[in-house]
């Protein structure tokens, strides 16, 4: 179907689209470099496998105990996740089931410092501990005495717990900081995990078999002995009630210096893991326009802090006021302003998947990454994705970049799609669709996920 047909007569040409180092290939050098860097990373990674490997088998004699699910009272647990904001948000149901299996014992969570903080308040989870886990990766890090103290911090902290059960949920570092905590006994994927590290592990790894990362993460806990029910199929999240009243606040504000009585929608500027899944600002631009101009909405936008360059430009190419709050939330406000925004549309990220474990509906946009893998859990999420041959392409032993320096993936979804869907999700909703200015909105595709013609 021809999509530019819709499009308002706002909409950005392709010139403006145009954005250095977003759809512009590289040089042929520099193109050549990348690709030299990735070999010479891979056999790196190659040559630590198999010395780490041979390190963790040396270290076996009484490091093994009785393999299989946990056996005998299980009195404290470990779940180590060290990597991005969605991946810590989408492992909640795991913990879910490992409490539900073990409701006496006290369940860590070790995280990055830029993500523990999501889970501050949640029910299931006992203490959040916090690491750099680029102090293993990078050693010559611990030749700064403050980093050695911090290490050698962590591991005490870790030690002293006297963990029964330990889970590495992904990633090969998470397998050592599992093994350096002592657990009694471990779980992590094969492929997930340096040789001997673990005491049990499962065959494969992420990605390795197309399902969902809730599903991945699940069949880990249960392998230790959790119980996994349907629920556990969407993430829940808890929001304190003294963030999300101030967030209430925040957007109570906008509203009445805006004049703005229509909904409020959330517009994720940006994505951590790569360039490729971004949605272009000049399509954030003209989205935020239509939804301010003929839904009467009120706009906010977040992100990063090194996401306030991309928030810029949507604001200077928009003709209507936006509510920028890219880089001027904590994380838990971040999930205090989604669970208090009428609609979330974001790329694959972090926030989309916030925005679903606090129950706000999304509208996700999917360029180079799978949705069976990694896209929204609710059931009643909006997918928009081109079905195009050189799609989906994420690698995740990189970051998510075009190699065509082109994202068209994402470029082909226009914004007059995007405004469909959210009209189509706000009138599930429950919003009053005889509010908002414009008579008839653009046509969407019957199905749920939208296709190539």
């Amino acid at each position: 179907m021809n999509e530019h047909s819709n499009m308002p007569p706002h909409a950005p040409t392709n010139a403006q689209m145009r954005e250095p180092g977003y759809d512009t290939r590289p040089a042929f050098d520099a193109r050549l470099a990348r690709r030299l860097a990735r070999l010479t990373k891979r056999v790196v990674q190659a040559l630590l496998r198999l010395a780490i490997g041979a390190a963790g088998y040396g270290a076996r004699p009484g490091a093994l105990p009785q393999r299989g699910a946990a056996r005998g009272r299980v009195r404290r647990i470990l779940v180590v996740r060290v990597d991005l904001l969605g991946d810590v948000v989408l492992t909640l149901p795991a913990v879910r089931a490992l409490r539900r299996a073990y409701p006496e014992a006290a369940i860590d969570l070790l995280a990055l410092k830029s993500t523990a903080a999501i889970l501050a308040g949640d029910p299931d989870v006992t203490r959040v501990l916090a690491c750099d886990p680029t102090l293993l990766q990078h050693p010559w890090k611990l030749l700064r005495g403050g980093n050695r103290r911090e290490l050698k911090a962590l591991l005490r902290t870790l030690r002293e717990a006297h963990y029964d059960l330990a889970l590495s949920m992904c990633g090969d570092v998470a397998s050592i900081l599992t093994r350096l905590a002592a657990p009694h006994q471990s779980f992590g994927y094969a492929r997930e995990a340096y040789p001997f590290l673990l005491t049990d592990t499962l065959p494969g790894g992420r990605y390795h078999t197309r399902q969902h990362e809730v599903s991945y993460v699940l069949d880990l806990a249960v392998a230790a002995g959790g119980v996994a029910l349907p629920e556990d199929a969407r993430p829940q999240l808890y929001v304190a009630p003294e963030v999300a009243a101030r967030m209430r606040d925040v957007l109570a504000r906008a509203r009445e210096e805006r004049g703005v009585r229509g909904p409020v929608v959330a517009i994720h500027v940006g994505a951590r893991n790569g360039q490729a899944k971004r949605w272009p600002p000049a399509h954030i631009a003209a989205l935020a326009e239509r939804l301010t101009r003929e839904l009467d909405a009120l706009v906010a936008l977040t992100g990063a802090p090194n996401e306030a360059e991309l928030a810029a430009a949507v604001v200077r190419r928009c003709g209507a006021p936006v509510l920028n709050l890219v880089g001027r939330t904590t994380v838990p406000e971040l999930a205090a302003l989604l669970a208090a925004s009428d609609l979330c549309v974001s790329g694959d990220s972090g926030p989309m998947h916030i925005a679903g474990a606090v129950g706000t509906p999304v509208v996700a946009l999917h360029g180079p990454t799978d949705p069976a893998q990694s896209g929204p859990t609710a059931p009643d999420a909006l997918v928009l994705r081109r079905e195009l041959w050189c799609a989906p392409c994420y690698d995740p032993r990189a970051t998510a970049e075009c190699r065509f320096g082109n994202p068209v993936c994402m470029k082909e979804l226009a914004p007059s799609l995007v405004f469909a869907a959210v009209r189509r999700q706000l009138a599930r909703h429950g919003w009053d669709a005889a509010r908002a200015k414009s008579s008839r909105p653009p046509v969407l595709t019957t199905t749920e996920r939208v296709g190539a013609d």
